[in-house]
């Protein structure tokens, strides 16, 4: 008996960002994900709808060499996102899987439900806390999205984010709370940061083998990452203690008015000299870091955090953990590799009335800068850490267990296909739903144009088509126009229509989808290589 393949897609291309923005947490996880897929995922094959073909080249250009060193080049197709619907009804997917849940899900699901397809629609979150998620979550509430989709939340905190929006949705839209499964499933990492020996690495830095060093590591944006004030604050008594104890502060540099405050506050606070900034760190460079460190500390107070893969690299470097009680945070690290410092804030009512007037950026930054760090234990937590080596020891190897438990990638991806598995061989199709988000362009534009060409029009080739086609010359064409208009087919045509026909009759000459027929005739219109026949008056 011949197996059924089992076949993964997506509409994503998990090609790293440009320079600047790769350590950007969602971009890291979705690169790291995509890598882990390849390597440990057992599928015969890997399908990328993506949206034209230098966008295939570009996905070749960053993971082809990968692939190739897996022996799985094989197994993946590159397909034109035009071509989605035909294989949606041709082709019985395992899972379509999306590297967020906002972007591309509700549409695809709706898709889906249009085919008649038994394929279920699957998605990472990342942040949260956009005020534009709304819409995408009251779409959600009525798109046709099933209880076998799933939102695959990286943390309680924040499937309790998703959870409380779409409740909310549906009682103030008095609509029926039909949500995807709401699956808890951490991010990882597997071949991530490779580490070095303690000395080899603060020789390479410049760093003092002497001093106890704290890494604080993260992206330098207080409005969407941590405000590092309250660290200096807390550490500045635990330094004056002990003066052969630093801080180093590393991270992309996303804003740099806010590094200039905060070197500035260092150098007021009498703590230059204790304090080293590295910013836009290379892999190798992140790779020292990490292990020149004593232990780790990472104090987010922003409502934009919902994981903190920083943590987990830490806890992949066997450091133990000084972290803010919020977020995912809390779930990420236990009593034994971490101390947890307690935060606080006071609900602000007028924060809600103007949330939709006002940009996340603002919104963030408020709602941040009123969310306190407990800086006495704070204080109390780095003199812990600090002062006591054989804590720091079995803390930093209760870290190392807990990420080769919880956070490898081979176990993520493991737990994966069978969370996938399952929602496909549950799934029950579900009719189609009008789309009223759509804009129908060709309905909602119709009135813009003279006509419309119909199957009964009558079109003729122009003596200049029929002169390219004899002289063998390309109609030049514009970018990402090469998967909609496919010469050898546009030849085909030319030579079909040297008498007048309809549009009807050329529509069945080549093998071709027939929107691609369709589209192609009216291009040709366009581009003077058909004209119209108009048909002679009647006399009178």
């Amino acid at each position: 008996m011949t197996l059924k393949k089992r076949i993964w897609a997506s509409l994503d291309d998990y090609v790293p960002p440009g320079a600047g923005l790769a350590c950007v947490g969602r971009n890291m996880a979705n690169y790291y994900f995509f890598r882990a897929l390849m390597r440990h995922g057992t599928f015969d094959e890997y399908h990328f709808f993506l949206s034209n073909a230098a966008h295939r080249s570009q996905f070749m250009e960053h993971h082809g060499s990968f692939l190739s060193e897996l022996g799985i080049a094989s197994k993946i197709r590159l397909q034109d996102r035009l071509n989605l619907p035909q294989a949606l009804s041709e082709t019985d997917y395992t899972v379509f899987h999306q590297s967020d849940h906002i972007t591309w899900f509700n549409a695809l699901c709706r898709l889906r439900n249009s085919q008649n397809c038994s394929v279920p629609v699957t998605s990472f979150i990342h942040s949260v806390s956009y005020q534009s998620h709304m819409a995408a979550y009251l779409e959600m509430l009525h798109c046709g999205v099933t209880s076998h989709d799933a939102i695959l939340c990286s943390s309680q905190c924040g499937r309790q984010v998703v959870q409380n929006s779409l409740t909310s949705l549906a009682s103030h839209m008095n609509l029926p709370v039909t949500r995807p499964r709401l699956e808890i499933v951490p991010l990882g990492i597997d071949q991530g940061i490779q580490f070095t020996t303690r000395t080899e690495a603060r020789q390479r830095l410049g760093l003092n083998r002497q001093e106890t060093i704290a890494l604080c590591f993260g992206r330098f944006s207080e409005f969407d990452k941590m405000d590092l004030f309250p660290l200096l604050q807390a550490i500045k008594p635990v330094i004056q203690a002990d003066p052969s104890r630093r801080l180093v502060l590393a991270g992309a540099l996303h804003e740099p008015s806010y590094l200039d405050m905060t070197r500035a506050w260092t150098r007021a606070m009498g703590l230059a000299d204790h304090v080293t900034f590295v910013t836009d760190p290379s892999e190798s460079t992140k790779s020292d870091l990490f292990s020149a460190a004593d232990f780790f500390v990472s104090l987010a107070d922003n409502v934009q955090e919902t994981f903190g893969l920083t943590l987990v690299e830490a806890m992949q470097a066997g450091l133990p953990l000084l972290v803010s009680d919020f977020n995912g945070y809390r779930e990420l690290c236990d009593e034994h590799s971490s101390i947890r410092i307690p935060t606080y804030w006071t609900p602000i009512e007028i924060l809600h009335t103007v949330r939709p007037l006002v940009d996340d950026r603002t919104l963030h930054r408020l709602v941040a800068q009123q969310t306190a760090i407990d800086i006495p234990a704070l204080t109390r937590g780095l003199d812990r850490l600090f002062s006591d080596a054989g804590q720091r020891e079995r803390m930093g190897q209760a870290a190392r267990q807990r990420f080769e438990t919880h956070y490898t990638h081979a176990s993520i991806i493991k737990r994966l296909e069978v969370l996938w598995h399952d929602l496909k061989a549950n799934f029950i199709p579900v009719a189609p739903h009008p789309d009223p988000m759509a804009m129908r362009v060709f309905d909602t534009f119709g009135h813009y144009v003279t006509d419309c060409l119909t199957p009964d029009t009558q079109v003729k080739a122009t003596d200049f088509s029929t002169m390219l086609v004899h002289t063998q010359h390309h109609y030049p064409l514009l970018s990402g126009m090469a998967d909609a208009v496919d010469w050898p087919t546009v030849i085909s045509l030319v030579k079909a229509a040297v008498e007048p026909v309809t549009l009807q009759t050329l529509h069945g000459i080549p093998s071709l989808p027939h929107w691609k027929i369709q589209y192609m005739l009216a291009w040709m219109l366009k581009h003077d290589l058909l004209s119209r026949v108009t048909p002679p008056r009647r006399a009178l």
